[in-house]
């Protein structure tokens, strides 16, 4: 029997197999949409992710930059303050300079036309050429001796009612062919032209004998005036001026000054009146002599055989190296803050109340003639340099560091601490004032460049004042050269490079060394704040923390960055 033949499919699997078929292009098309989705969701995602890795990468660079410029900028402004600085007190001399010279210019104007300004003398008197006049704080009087007919034995240049100065001249000036002037500088103009470091008080009174130049003639109902290649130059003499043997003796040389000095000066009545040396340049008392200083009415009086610029001259070092100073917060009731700091001189307590506004007030010394300046609140640098012009140098330079000498210590000179020590307590105690009592160590000046002590203690201005703790010792030092890092010489230095601890070390006399040992559960930190949270209360480091005080904070940081306690005390 041979073999079936293949018959003709049925409808029901013809049906079955185009429904197979259907279903199987379904299935390809599902699984190539899905690919499809697939693929286009992977490039979504890739997208995505270039974009995310863009963004913080460019979000990181823009943190780099955000952190460059912060870097930056504090160093940029110095840099632009001081370039100001620079600026303007190259431009101060210049302003100086032209200020006499318009002075001078003036001065020769008069001389030239002397017979213009002729005035009635008084009854029974010669007509004189005497004027006074003011602009601002400087004041100028002058008088010409044109009539040189009209002897006297002495002669009273009274300018006292509008300018403060009265000049009494010997009888020799009679048949001198000259000019007196008087002129008051409110300002120190000597220091800027010669490097000078003495302080003057009140301003320069400069004394001039100006010889005149050749006087007018009438003829004919004419004025003659002979103009001289001098123009606008003023010719200056030297006193004595020889009489017709060529010498005049002291006794009769001798010019009396009284000056009223400004309001505002802290001075005693011993005070020092000196003459400038122009060839020397210094201050010397030598041609100054019979001084006297009247404090009530601030009448300073003294003779003169010398012309040029007299003043009254102090020491820059009177109120330097400070005996002791003191930072302490206060209570303000109604909120605010204010922290007080307290410096003492040789000769005041000096203090200065810092307020959270960034303005100070001055409390002490209750000195009649800082009345007007304890009225104020200025800006701490402002305040400071109002006291130096008082009379109270608060301001050290280094240049000062060689001659300075601390209250009892047998040589002068000081050791001043490195700028880095420096900047690091002038940042970390300001930061914490908020919260904390801060004193001076009597250890301090003798620790060298490199490191430096001071006293703190949680204040107790905010729970009543009890004054029970006693006061911690903090030393700040570069890491590199403290005990610890010589133990351990691999570890390496703290970030900055100076470091803070609490040292086993009080101001008694028990400790006749300085102390070195680490106060029992305490490191060495980078930080002032982290030493003191294992002694402080966690309501005295949220007063640090709060960031309300910055401004009070800033305030003190600019008070000990001009006054350097921890160099000078």
């Amino acid at each position: 029997m041979g073999p079936k033949k293949k018959g003709k499919k049925s409808k029901a699997e013809l049906e079955a197999e185009k429904a197979a078929a259907e279903l199987e292009a379904e299935r390809a098309t599902a699984e190539a949409e899905k690919k499809r989705v697939a693929d286009e969701l992977a490039a979504e995602e890739a997208a995505k992710k270039k974009k995310e890795d863009q963004i913080e990468y460019r979000t990181d660079e823009l943190d780099r930059l955000k952190k460059s410029y912060e870097t930056m900028l504090p160093i940029i402004e110095k840099r632009v303050v001081k370039l100001e600085i620079a600026s303007l007190q190259a431009f101060v001399p210049k302003m100086r300079e032209m200020c006499i010279s318009k002075l001078d210019k003036a001065t020769s104007n008069i001389l030239q036309n002397a017979d213009k300004h002729l005035k009635d003398g008084g009854e029974g008197k010669a007509k004189k050429v005497e004027m006074c006049e003011r602009s601002g704080n400087i004041k100028v009087g002058m008088w010409v001796n044109l009539i040189r007919k009209d002897k006297f034995r002495f002669l009273d240049l009274d300018f006292k009612e509008r300018l403060g100065m009265l000049i009494t001249l010997p009888k020799n000036f009679h048949s001198l062919e000259v000019a007196v002037r008087g002129v008051h500088f409110p300002y120190n103009q000597i220091s800027a032209r010669f490097g000078t470091k003495d302080l003057v008080l009140g301003g320069v009174f400069q004394l001039d004998i100006i010889h005149l130049p050749p006087m007018s003639k009438k003829v004919k109902g004419w004025v003659m005036r002979k103009i001289t290649e001098e123009g606008s130059r003023v010719c200056k003499s030297n006193w004595p001026i020889g009489n017709a043997d060529g010498v005049i003796s002291k006794a009769a040389a001798k010019m009396k000054c009284c000056i009223t000095l400004p309001e505002g000066l802290v001075v005693d009545e011993d005070l020092s009146v000196k003459w400038f040396h122009p060839v020397d340049g210094r201050w010397t008392t030598e041609p100054i002599e019979e001084t006297e200083y009247n404090m009530e009415t601030r009448e300073l009086r003294f003779t003169t055989v010398s012309v040029g610029s007299i003043a009254v001259v102090q020491d820059r070092l009177t109120d330097l190296c400070f005996k002791s100073w003191s930072l302490s917060p206060l209570m303000i009731p109604g909120g605010g803050g204010c922290v007080n700091y307290s410096i003492t001189t040789p000769r005041f307590v000096v203090t200065i109340e810092a307020s959270s506004d960034g303005l100070c007030r001055l409390t002490s010394p209750d000195h009649p003639a800082l009345a007007q300046l304890r009225a104020k609140r200025l800006p701490p640098g402002d305040i400071l340099y109002a006291l130096k012009s008082a009379g109270i140098n608060l301001l050290p330079v280094d240049s000062d560091a060689p001659t300075a000498k601390y209250v009892d210590a047998e040589v002068n000179g000081i050791t001043m601490k490195d700028k880095d020590i420096e900047s690091k307590l002038n940042e970390e105690v300001s930061y914490l004032s908020t919260s904390f009592d801060f004193l001076s160590s009597r250890w301090n000046n003798g620790l060298g460049a490199g490191k430096a002590c001071v006293q703190v203690k949680e204040t107790d201005a905010f729970t009543g004042g009890t004054d029970l703790v006693d006061y911690s010792m903090c030393v700040v030092e570069f890491d590199e050269q403290s005990s610890s890092s010589q133990d351990a010489p691999g570890v390496g230095v703290c970030v900055g490079g100076v470091k803070c601890c609490l040292v086993n070390s009080t101001e008694g006399p028990a400790f006749r060394s300085f102390g070195v040992e680490l106060v029992d559960n305490t490191d060495g930190e980078v930080f002032f704040g982290k030493c003191l949270e294992n002694i402080a209360t966690k309501e005295a480091m949220d007063r640090v923390r709060g960031g309300e005080m910055d401004l009070l904070a800033s305030t003190v940081r600019c008070l000990l960055q001009l006054t350097r306690p921890f160099s000078f005390c």
